[in-house]
């Protein structure tokens, strides 16, 4: 009994783990995206003569 609470255990932890890694990823990816946005504008901008 002692080796299968192990395991749960580890794949608790392991669920935990990829739980937060996304959690971030998509905390992330609104930054990322309003970086890309400036960045397009940016160059917009500069073939308009803005």
């Amino acid at each position: 009994m002692n080796r299968l609470n192990k395991e749960a255990q580890n794949l608790i932890e392991y669920a935990i783990v990829v739980a937060l890694v996304t959690a971030a990823i998509a905390a992330m990816s609104t930054y990322v995206f309003r970086s890309v946005q400036a960045a397009q504008k940016a160059v917009d901008q500069e073939f308009t003569g803005e």
